[in-house]
C-alpha cells in the first residue's frame, strides 16, 4: 500500500505547455511517437492521449 503510493507520489506531472512541447516534437521530421515517449520517461498511451485532447 505504502509503495504504491511512493511511486504515484514520484510521477511528475506535466503542465499544458510542456505537453503541447512534447507532442510538438512528434512532428519533427525522423521523430515518432514511441521515441519522444521514451525521451520524456512517459508511455506512449499516454502521449496519445494528450493528442486527442
Amino acid at each position: 500500500m505504502i509503495g504504491s503510493r511512493l511511486g504515484q507520489d514520484a510521477r511528475k506531472r506535466k503542465n499544458s505547455r510542456e505537453k503541447i512541447a512534447i507532442i510538438l516534437q512528434t512532428m519533427k521530421p525522423g521523430m515518432n511517437v514511441s521515441l519522444v515517449a521514451r525521451l520524456h520517461g512517459i508511455q506512449s498511451i499516454l502521449l496519445f492521449r494528450w493528442k486527442k485532447q
